[in-house]
Protein backbone atom coordinates (compact mmCIF):
# COMPACT_ATOMS: atom_id res chain seq x y z
CA UNK A 1 0.00 0.00 0.00
CA UNK A 2 1.20 3.49 -0.84
CA UNK A 3 1.10 5.99 2.01
CA UNK A 4 0.79 9.77 1.84
CA UNK A 5 1.35 12.09 4.79
CA UNK A 6 -0.92 15.15 4.80
CA UNK A 7 -0.12 18.08 7.10
CA UNK A 8 -2.45 21.10 7.33
CA UNK A 9 -0.52 24.26 8.14
CA UNK A 10 -1.57 27.75 9.19
CA UNK A 11 1.10 30.17 10.38
CA UNK A 12 3.20 27.24 11.53
CA UNK A 13 6.63 28.07 10.11
CA UNK A 14 8.34 27.36 13.43
CA UNK A 15 6.58 24.02 13.78
CA UNK A 16 7.47 23.02 10.23
CA UNK A 17 11.11 23.93 10.77
CA UNK A 18 11.23 21.92 13.96
CA UNK A 19 9.16 18.86 13.03
CA UNK A 20 9.31 18.26 9.28
CA UNK A 21 12.89 16.93 9.29
CA UNK A 22 11.77 14.13 11.60
CA UNK A 23 8.50 13.53 9.73
CA UNK A 24 10.44 13.08 6.50
CA UNK A 25 12.39 10.23 8.09
CA UNK A 26 9.23 8.16 8.67
CA UNK A 27 9.51 4.71 7.10
CA UNK A 28 7.14 3.46 4.38
CA UNK A 29 5.98 6.91 3.22
CA UNK A 30 5.66 7.67 -0.49
CA UNK A 31 4.97 11.39 -0.32
CA UNK A 32 4.55 14.26 2.14
CA UNK A 33 1.98 16.97 1.40
CA UNK A 34 1.62 20.25 3.28
CA UNK A 35 -1.60 22.17 2.71
CA UNK A 36 -1.03 25.81 3.59
CA UNK A 37 -4.27 27.40 4.79
CA UNK A 38 -3.37 30.93 3.62
CA UNK A 39 -0.63 31.56 6.16
CA UNK A 40 0.51 35.13 6.79
CA UNK A 41 3.87 34.12 8.27
CA UNK A 42 6.85 32.79 6.28
CA UNK A 43 5.60 29.18 6.07
CA UNK A 44 5.69 29.07 2.27
CA UNK A 45 9.19 30.53 2.19
CA UNK A 46 10.40 27.92 4.69
CA UNK A 47 8.83 25.08 2.70
CA UNK A 48 10.31 26.23 -0.59
CA UNK A 49 13.78 26.88 0.84
CA UNK A 50 14.23 24.01 3.28
CA UNK A 51 11.89 21.23 2.12
CA UNK A 52 11.86 21.04 -1.69
CA UNK A 53 10.86 17.35 -1.53
CA UNK A 54 7.53 18.26 0.11
CA UNK A 55 4.50 18.76 -2.12
CA UNK A 56 2.93 22.11 -1.18
CA UNK A 57 -0.69 23.03 -1.85
CA UNK A 58 -1.43 26.74 -1.39
CA UNK A 59 -4.93 27.85 -0.50
CA UNK A 60 -6.06 31.31 -1.56
CA UNK A 61 -8.09 31.91 1.58
CA UNK A 62 -8.16 30.63 5.14
CA UNK A 63 -11.00 28.14 5.62
CA UNK A 64 -10.15 25.87 8.53
CA UNK A 65 -8.92 22.41 9.39
CA UNK A 66 -11.48 20.27 7.56
CA UNK A 67 -11.16 22.09 4.26
CA UNK A 68 -7.35 22.01 4.35
CA UNK A 69 -7.22 18.29 5.17
CA UNK A 70 -9.84 17.37 2.57
CA UNK A 71 -7.84 19.21 -0.09
CA UNK A 72 -4.69 17.35 0.91
CA UNK A 73 -6.39 13.95 0.83
CA UNK A 74 -7.94 14.72 -2.55
CA UNK A 75 -4.49 15.36 -3.98
CA UNK A 76 -2.79 12.43 -2.24
CA UNK A 77 -1.59 9.47 -4.29
CA UNK A 78 -1.56 7.01 -1.41
CA UNK A 79 -4.00 4.22 -0.67
CA UNK A 80 -3.61 5.28 2.96
CA UNK A 81 -3.36 8.85 4.20
CA UNK A 82 -1.51 9.66 7.42
CA UNK A 83 -2.88 12.97 8.71
CA UNK A 84 -0.57 14.82 11.04
CA UNK A 85 -0.84 18.14 12.79
CA UNK A 86 2.17 20.38 12.27
CA UNK A 87 3.20 19.75 15.90
CA UNK A 88 2.99 15.94 15.61
CA UNK A 89 6.05 13.75 15.03
CA UNK A 90 5.78 9.99 14.41
CA UNK A 91 8.44 7.54 15.49
CA UNK A 92 10.46 6.36 12.50
CA UNK A 93 8.92 2.86 12.44
CA UNK A 94 5.43 4.01 13.38
CA UNK A 95 3.72 2.80 10.21
CA UNK A 96 5.02 -0.77 10.33
CA UNK A 97 2.60 -1.33 13.20
CA UNK A 98 -0.25 0.45 11.41
CA UNK A 99 -0.18 -1.12 7.94
CA UNK A 100 -1.04 -4.75 8.91
CA UNK A 101 -4.33 -3.58 10.40
CA UNK A 102 -5.55 -2.56 6.95
CA UNK A 103 -5.52 -6.16 5.73
CA UNK A 104 -9.10 -6.16 6.98
CA UNK A 105 -11.08 -4.29 4.28
CA UNK A 106 -13.54 -3.03 6.88
CA UNK A 107 -10.86 -1.03 8.68
CA UNK A 108 -11.33 2.63 7.85
CA UNK A 109 -8.76 4.18 10.18
CA UNK A 110 -6.01 3.45 12.66
CA UNK A 111 -5.27 5.90 15.43
CA UNK A 112 -1.73 6.23 16.73
CA UNK A 113 -0.62 6.26 20.34
CA UNK A 114 0.04 9.78 21.60
CA UNK A 115 0.00 8.86 25.27
CA UNK A 116 -1.36 5.41 25.95
CA UNK A 117 -5.12 6.03 25.75
CA UNK A 118 -7.85 5.62 23.16
CA UNK A 119 -10.96 7.62 22.29
CA UNK A 120 -14.59 7.02 23.12
CA UNK A 121 -17.80 8.93 23.85
CA UNK A 122 -20.75 8.61 26.17
CA UNK A 123 -24.22 10.11 26.04
CA UNK A 124 -25.14 11.92 29.25
CA UNK A 125 -27.61 14.68 30.06
CA UNK A 126 -28.69 14.93 26.45
CA UNK A 127 -25.24 15.36 24.92
CA UNK A 128 -22.32 13.32 23.63
CA UNK A 129 -19.15 13.70 25.70
CA UNK A 130 -15.61 12.67 24.84
CA UNK A 131 -13.49 10.63 27.17
CA UNK A 132 -10.34 8.54 27.14
CA UNK A 133 -10.22 4.81 27.72
CA UNK A 134 -7.89 3.04 30.08
CA UNK A 135 -4.27 2.63 29.11
CA UNK A 136 -3.86 -0.49 27.03
CA UNK A 137 -1.16 -2.54 25.33
CA UNK A 138 -3.49 -4.19 22.82
CA UNK A 139 -4.87 -3.16 19.44
CA UNK A 140 -8.63 -2.76 19.59
CA UNK A 141 -11.60 -0.92 18.20
CA UNK A 142 -12.09 2.72 19.07
CA UNK A 143 -14.73 5.20 18.01
CA UNK A 144 -12.56 7.54 15.97
CA UNK A 145 -8.97 8.25 15.03
CA UNK A 146 -7.52 11.67 15.69
CA UNK A 147 -7.25 14.02 12.74
CA UNK A 148 -3.87 15.03 14.12
CA UNK A 149 -2.27 11.58 14.22
CA UNK A 150 -4.40 9.04 12.37
CA UNK A 151 -4.11 6.90 9.24
CA UNK A 152 -7.14 6.62 6.96
CA UNK A 153 -8.10 4.45 3.98
CA UNK A 154 -8.54 6.89 1.11
CA UNK A 155 -11.30 5.12 -0.81
CA UNK A 156 -13.50 4.89 2.28
CA UNK A 157 -12.63 8.50 3.15
CA UNK A 158 -14.05 9.48 -0.23
CA UNK A 159 -17.12 7.29 0.28
CA UNK A 160 -17.80 9.03 3.59
CA UNK A 161 -17.20 12.47 2.10
CA UNK A 162 -14.15 13.17 4.25
CA UNK A 163 -14.21 15.65 7.09
CA UNK A 164 -17.42 17.66 7.27
CA UNK A 165 -16.46 21.26 6.51
CA UNK A 166 -19.46 22.44 8.49
CA UNK A 167 -17.22 22.00 11.54
CA UNK A 168 -14.67 24.60 10.35
CA UNK A 169 -12.54 26.13 11.66
CA UNK A 170 -11.87 23.32 14.17
CA UNK A 171 -13.07 20.64 16.63
CA UNK A 172 -15.36 17.57 16.44
CA UNK A 173 -14.68 16.93 12.74
CA UNK A 174 -12.64 13.77 13.36
CA UNK A 175 -15.11 12.50 15.96
CA UNK A 176 -17.94 13.03 13.49
CA UNK A 177 -16.06 11.16 10.75
CA UNK A 178 -15.26 8.23 13.00
CA UNK A 179 -18.81 7.98 14.32
CA UNK A 180 -20.25 8.05 10.80
CA UNK A 181 -17.83 5.34 9.72
CA UNK A 182 -18.80 3.19 12.72
CA UNK A 183 -22.51 3.58 12.00
CA UNK A 184 -21.89 2.44 8.43
CA UNK A 185 -20.26 -0.74 9.67
CA UNK A 186 -16.59 0.18 9.28
CA UNK A 187 -13.90 -0.12 11.93
CA UNK A 188 -11.64 2.43 13.59
CA UNK A 189 -8.74 0.86 15.46
CA UNK A 190 -6.28 2.14 18.03
CA UNK A 191 -2.72 0.86 17.66
CA UNK A 192 -0.62 1.28 20.84
CA UNK A 193 2.67 0.34 19.18
CA UNK A 194 2.36 3.12 16.57
CA UNK A 195 3.68 6.06 18.55
CA UNK A 196 3.43 9.75 17.71
CA UNK A 197 4.70 12.63 19.82
CA UNK A 198 1.97 15.24 20.00
CA UNK A 199 0.64 17.94 22.32
CA UNK A 200 4.12 18.77 23.59
CA UNK A 201 3.82 22.44 22.66
CA UNK A 202 0.89 24.89 22.44
CA UNK A 203 -1.19 24.08 19.37
CA UNK A 204 -2.36 26.24 16.48
CA UNK A 205 -5.83 26.70 17.98
CA UNK A 206 -4.75 27.80 21.46
CA UNK A 207 -2.18 30.25 20.07
CA UNK A 208 -4.51 31.88 17.53
CA UNK A 209 -7.96 31.98 19.15
CA UNK A 210 -9.35 33.29 22.42
CA UNK A 211 -10.64 30.88 25.05
CA UNK A 212 -14.15 32.20 24.48
CA UNK A 213 -14.02 31.56 20.74
CA UNK A 214 -12.61 28.08 21.28
CA UNK A 215 -15.30 27.24 23.83
CA UNK A 216 -18.18 28.58 21.73
CA UNK A 217 -16.93 26.79 18.61
CA UNK A 218 -16.57 23.50 20.48
CA UNK A 219 -20.09 23.79 21.92
CA UNK A 220 -21.58 24.76 18.55
CA UNK A 221 -19.93 21.76 16.93
CA UNK A 222 -21.17 19.52 19.72
CA UNK A 223 -24.68 20.49 18.62
CA UNK A 224 -23.85 19.85 14.96
CA UNK A 225 -22.52 16.41 15.88
CA UNK A 226 -25.63 15.52 17.88
CA UNK A 227 -28.15 16.82 15.38
CA UNK A 228 -26.39 15.08 12.48
CA UNK A 229 -25.70 11.72 14.02
CA UNK A 230 -28.21 10.95 16.77
CA UNK A 231 -31.03 8.92 15.20
CA UNK A 232 -32.38 7.17 18.29
CA UNK A 233 -35.75 8.83 19.02
CA UNK A 234 -35.65 8.40 22.77
CA UNK A 235 -32.13 9.80 23.02
CA UNK A 236 -33.04 12.71 20.74
CA UNK A 237 -35.99 13.57 22.98
CA UNK A 238 -33.60 13.53 25.91
CA UNK A 239 -31.27 15.88 24.05
CA UNK A 240 -34.09 18.32 23.26
CA UNK A 241 -35.23 18.31 26.90
CA UNK A 242 -31.74 19.12 28.19
CA UNK A 243 -31.15 21.64 25.39
CA UNK A 244 -34.25 23.59 26.44
CA UNK A 245 -33.07 23.48 30.04
CA UNK A 246 -29.65 24.83 29.00
CA UNK A 247 -31.27 27.73 27.16
CA UNK A 248 -33.36 28.69 30.19
CA UNK A 249 -30.66 28.27 32.82
CA UNK A 250 -27.60 29.52 30.88
CA UNK A 251 -28.57 32.63 28.86
CA UNK A 252 -25.14 32.84 27.20
CA UNK A 253 -25.81 29.44 25.64
CA UNK A 254 -28.21 31.17 23.27
CA UNK A 255 -25.18 32.43 21.33
CA UNK A 256 -24.00 28.85 20.85
CA UNK A 257 -27.47 27.59 19.95
CA UNK A 258 -28.17 30.34 17.40
CA UNK A 259 -24.76 29.85 15.76
CA UNK A 260 -25.70 26.21 15.18
CA UNK A 261 -29.37 26.79 14.42
CA UNK A 262 -28.65 29.09 11.47
CA UNK A 263 -27.25 26.04 9.65
CA UNK A 264 -30.02 23.69 10.71
CA UNK A 265 -31.25 23.07 7.16
CA UNK A 266 -27.73 22.00 6.12
CA UNK A 267 -27.41 19.77 9.18
CA UNK A 268 -30.75 18.08 8.52
CA UNK A 269 -29.78 17.30 4.91
CA UNK A 270 -26.59 15.67 6.17
CA UNK A 271 -28.61 13.83 8.82
CA UNK A 272 -30.80 12.23 6.15
CA UNK A 273 -27.74 10.99 4.29
CA UNK A 274 -26.38 9.31 7.42
CA UNK A 275 -29.75 7.78 8.28
CA UNK A 276 -30.03 6.18 4.84
CA UNK A 277 -26.55 4.65 5.16
CA UNK A 278 -26.53 3.51 8.77
CA UNK A 279 -26.00 -0.15 9.61
CA UNK A 280 -25.25 0.17 13.32
CA UNK A 281 -27.58 2.02 15.70
CA UNK A 282 -26.68 4.61 18.31
CA UNK A 283 -27.77 2.18 21.01
CA UNK A 284 -25.51 -0.56 19.71
CA UNK A 285 -22.54 1.81 19.75
CA UNK A 286 -23.25 3.27 23.18
CA UNK A 287 -23.95 -0.14 24.74
CA UNK A 288 -20.79 -1.75 23.38
CA UNK A 289 -18.15 -2.78 25.88
CA UNK A 290 -14.87 -1.40 24.54
CA UNK A 291 -11.29 -2.48 25.04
Amino acid sequence: MKISIVIPNWNGADRLTKNLPQVLKTDDVNEVIVVDDYSTDNSLEVLKRDFPEVKVIKKDKNSGFSTAVNLGVKNANGDLVFILNSDAVPEKDCLKFVIPNFKDPKVFSVGCNVGGTWAWIKFKNGYFWHYQGEKSESTHQTLWSSGGSGVFRKDLWEELGGLDELFNPFYEEDTDLGYRATKRGYLNLWEPKAKVEHYKTPGVISTNFSKKTISNTAQRNQLYFTWKNLHDRKLMKEHIRYLINMLFTHPKYWLVFLAAFKNLSVVLRKRKIEKVNLKVSDREILNKVWG
